[in-house]
């Protein structure tokens, strides 16, 4: 019966196609939103892990207020600059720029 009207197979082929896609998208969000969950969870873990070592440095600083001998650990990680002395003077290098004679 459906072989006599070829409008009802172009119907229930575009029906059938329509019904495929919308398959495929709807898999495609719920991966796309599950990865989003997991990328939203290492965002929160990676916040909290740096608010932990940002805490910890400044105990260290802090602590290093009272107690200095704990400042050349803290000038090992570039917490604290480095403070020229006689053996290690600490000295900003100077640009190796040629000067040009002045016009007399």
């Amino acid at each position: 019966m459906i072989k006599n009207y070829p409008g009802a197979v172009a119907l229930v082929t575009a029906l059938f196609l329509s019904a495929l896609a919308t398959c495929w998208f709807a898999i495609w969000w719920f991966l796309g939103a599950r990865e989003l969950q997991a990328l939203e969870f290492r965002y929160q873990s990676m916040n909290q892990v740096s608010a932990a070592v940002q805490a910890l440095a400044n105990d260290a600083m802090e602590f290093s207020r009272r107690n200095p001998a704990i400042d050349p650990l803290l000038q090992q990680f570039d917490l604290k600059p480095k403070v020229a002395s006689a053996l290690n003077p600490v000295a900003p290098a100077a640009p190796a720029v040629p000067t040009a004679p002045k016009p007399r």
